[in-house]
């Protein structure tokens, strides 16, 4: 389960301002409907606030913060994110299912969960980051 903060940092290969990059990475959470943006200058982020009803039932959802920014000097665009609700859920399930279960199968769905969880924080994350990354450098 931990750690609960990645960060990923990726270069961006054009000449693009600052507020370029960010009204990209705003874009692509507008895409994707997260309802609480902030932008300012050199910055994105978002928070989601605990679970509520939503519009969006992407794991953007699950995530308590999440901060997109931009170096114009040495060009590297940082993703911090913070997946606190996502690792609670998973400890939730731990919990429940070691209560509930015995043997083999209790002790073995747990961990397979827990594992799960963090491939799937992980990598949901660094495709966001690729996604803005790639629209910066390609596409736009």
């Amino acid at each position: 389960m931990f750690p609960f903060t990645y960060t990923f940092e990726r270069e961006i290969t054009k000449d693009k301002t600052s507020d370029n990059v960010i009204y990209t990475a705003r874009d692509i959470l507008r895409e994707k409907k997260v309802q609480n943006i902030l932008y300012g200058p050199g910055f994105v982020s978002f928070n989601e606030g605990f679970f509520k009803e939503r519009s969006n039932w992407d794991y953007l959802s699950l995530i308590d913060d999440g901060k997109f920014t931009y170096n114009e000097e040495s060009k590297i665009l940082t993703y911090k994110v913070k997946l606190w609700k996502l690792n609670l859920f998973a400890l939730a399930f731990l919990i429940i299912t070691l209560i509930y279960f015995e043997g083999f199968f209790g002790k073995l769905l747990p961990v397979f969960g827990l594992i799960i969880n963090q491939l799937f924080c992980y990598f949901g994350s660094q495709g966001l980051v690729e996604e803005v990354a790639h629209k910066v450098n390609y596409l736009s």
